[in-house]
């Protein structure tokens, strides 16, 4: 996959972004369509098996930011199936754009402190990271079968959240979140169950789920409940900023032979 023009983080940050994934790095090309599309920021992800390219890009003519490291956990139903609600007070209830003002809340209360690739990453102002999430989270109380949002309440107050997407063969969480010291306990193992039986109810056979490498507490609760280390890549950042600082940046003519292992002929 190319880096391509990223329009809503774009529109977010007021920076011009670019997105991308690669199975090999091609310094060459990052740079050549960092310039061509005059990016501020260039955004993709590599496989951890290959970050030992990244020397490579010592090369370039703008600052590089290693910005976080994802891993993804998948788990099969038919050898890992949900199991009954620890809290069996919670009630349950897909969300709807009812649900805004107390889906917010809840992201604000546990997403404040999170810290992913954006923080990393000096030109993001945190507040306007909070809002990505929040965005990605409010787009699921859309009517969709795709992108899904349930809410979980103890005693009448809302406690919890999980966003789910549902992909032809498989189901993925997304976003999960509950209020700080609730009187209930294991309610992320319930978040959990609830989803893999939500996606078994749909008819499918394995579930997803990724986070950043630190995030040691959800990982150990994946890997008791069935879910195990798949894939993993490394996040990197380019700050350019092009767009931003057109007239004061002087972009250097870099031939393919100057970078190494560059991959060009």
């Amino acid at each position: 996959m190319s880096l391509e023009y990223s329009p809503l983080e774009s529109s977010r940050f007021n920076l011009r972004i670019l997105r991308g994934s690669f199975t090999k790095l091609e310094p060459y090309e990052v740079l050549r369509t960092i310039v061509e599309e005059k990016a501020d920021v260039a955004i993709f992800r590599l496989p951890t098996s290959q970050q030992h390219q990244l020397h490579q890009l010592s090369m370039l003519p703008f600052p590089v930011v290693v910005a976080d490291t994802l891993v993804s956990f998948d788990g099969d139903l038919r050898e890992y199936p949900a199991q009954p609600l620890r809290n069996t007070r919670l009630e349950i209830h897909r969300a709807t754009f009812a649900d805004t003002e107390v889906l917010d809340e809840l992201i604000n209360l546990s997403f404040k402190d999170y810290r992913s690739h954006y923080n990393s990453n000096p030109l993001f102002d945190p507040e306007l990271v909070l809002a990505g999430y929040k965005e990605w989270a409010l787009s699921c109380l859309e009517p969709s079968d795709e992108r899904i949002c349930f809410l979980f309440y103890l005693d009448g107050q809302a406690v919890a959240y999980t966003t789910n997407q549902v992909h032809s063969t498989y189901g993925e969480g997304i976003i999960f979140g509950a209020r700080p010291n609730i009187a209930a306990k294991n309610i992320y193992v319930d978040l959990l169950n609830h989803t893999k039986q939500y996606m078994w109810d749909r008819g499918l056979k394995k579930v997803r789920a990724t986070t950043q490498i630190q995030n040691h507490g959800v990982q150990r609760a994946w890997a008791r409940m069935g879910l195990f280390p798949s894939r993993s890549y490394v996040t990197v950042h380019i700050n350019a900023l092009l767009q931003k600082q057109t007239s004061s940046v002087s972009v250097p003519t870099i031939q393919p032979s100057s970078l190494p292992d560059s991959g060009v002929s």
